[in-house]
This record gives C-alpha cells, sequence and structure tokens, in this order.
C-alpha cells in the first residue's frame, strides 16, 4: 500500500466560503490540482484528516468524494482509500452531454464545434503522427472500404466501422487532452452517422495525412462534413 504523502492543516485550508461545504471540499480540491500540490496517482488524505482541515463535518468530505469519482477526478479504491485519477476517464463529459441535450444546442453550432475539432485533429496528425501510425490509420479505412463494398454488410456494423476510424485519428493526434475532446465529439455525433453516404470521404482525409497536405486536408474534411449533412439531412 502506497505511502499517504504528509499533509498539513494549510494545505487543505479555504480561503473562501463556497456555497455549500460540499463545494467547499471540491473547490480546494480542485486548486490543489491546478497548483499541481496534487497530481495523478497521489492518495488523498482520510475522511477525518480533511475534515478537521477543512473545518467541515464528514458528511460533506464523502459527499464530495462520490462527485469527484462520478467525474472521474478521484479513485475509490475499496479497502485502500481514495487517489487522484492516473488517467483520463469518459464519465467528465456527461455533465456537458447533458448540458447540450437540455439546452437544445443549435445543430449548426455542433457541425462548426465538430468540424473546427476535426481539422485541428488532422493538423496534429500531420504533424505528429509517424509511418507506423498512419498505417494503422490506413488499416481503419481499409475495413471501413470493404466492408462499404460488401452489399452482405449491415448499416450498424458500417456505422461501427466509420467511428472506429476517427478513434483511430484521435489516438494517432499526439495530445491525450485533444484525444478525449474529439472522442467525446465523435460519440455525440455518432448516432447521427451514415457512413454507407460518407464513408468514401475518409479516404480523402487519408491521402491528406499521407502526403502531408493541410490545404488538401481542409478540402477533404469540408466534403466529409458536407456528406455527412447530406446524410443526416442538416
Amino acid at each position: 500500500m502506497p505511502k499517504v504523502r504528509e499533509t498539513t492543516d494549510d494545505l487543505f485550508a479555504v480561503e473562501k466560503e463556497p456555497t455549500s461545504s460540499v463545494d467547499r471540499v471540491i473547490e480546494k480540491i480542485k486548486t490543489l490540482l491546478i497548483e499541481k500540490k496534487l497530481t495523478p496517482g497521489d492518495p488523498i488524505p482520510s475522511e477525518g484528516v480533511l475534515a478537521a482541515s477543512m473545518g467541515v463535518s464528514r458528511g460533506p468530505i464523502r459527499e464530495a468524494m462520490k462527485v469527484l469519482s462520478a467525474f472521474g477526478v478521484v479513485e475509490i479504491r475499496r479497502g485502500d482509500g481514495t487517489y487522484v485519477a492516473t488517467s483520463a476517464n469518459p464519465r467528465i463529459f456527461d455533465p456537458l452531454v447533458f448540458s447540450l441535450l437540455v439546452h437544445n444546442t443549435n445543430p449548426d453550432e455542433l457541425i462548426e464545434l465538430r468540424q473546427m475539432i476535426e481539422i485541428d485533429v488532422i493538423r496534429l496528425i500531420i504533424r505528429h503522427a509517424n509511418s507506423e501510425q498512419i498505417n494503422e490509420l490506413q488499416a481503419a479505412n481499409d475495413r471501413l472500404m470493404a466492408a462499404a463494398d460488401d452489399p452482405l454488410c449491415d448499416d450498424e456494423r458500417l456505422n461501427e466501422l466509420d467511428v472506429a476510424f476517427h478513434h483511430v485519428m484521435a489516438k494517432i493526434a499526439g495530445n491525450r487532452l485533444v484525444e478525449n475532446i474529439y472522442n467525446f465529439i465523435i460519440a455525440l455525433f455518432a448516432p447521427t452517422i451514415s457512413a454507407r453516404q460518407g464513408a468514401y470521404t475518409h479516404g480523402r482525409i487519408l491521402e491528406a495525412i499521407i502526403q502531408r497536405d493541410i490545404s488538401l486536408a481542409e478540402v477533404s474534411e469540408q466534403e466529409h462534413i458536407e456528406a455527412w449533412k447530406r446524410a443526416y439531412h442538416v
């Protein structure tokens, strides 16, 4: 069991009073993460230590840890304590998903968001991806094209391969933050993907990446978005 790092009352002391005791705890943990006084893998002190340091009861500490766990910020390990998460959790994007659904975001705004993120992902791939990674993207495209040419392949499987192509793009962009954001964007659009209509535009994007040609990539991305819009009747 990892040794808990020594803490002082000052480390978890709160300088201002948020709206509730739970908010007070969450705000302090967030501040410590921003200031790099807590880092991935660090143990979080026990409820008793935090309660004494922050001047709150154990109840708000427990509730705050549940919230932070739900967002993927901390990991609660049964019988071992609570730790700062060491990897990004897709659940951290759930509040944004619900916000987009509840506020009925304009479809044009979502399209602009996807296009902005996607072209920047392509830029990063062109800048960072090595030949092995581009071969991985080529293989994903080959699987998609083979399925598109197969009259027996159903739309659900074809759409899965379309999404898989974009997941490879996210992975080889070389930036974990961008990877998480782009995967979130693709998950948001996945229900509206019609790969049978737009599968062949992936090849143009791939060709632009192979040539390391950002101008061609921008044109290809526009074609890809237009194909999706036609399929989705936007």
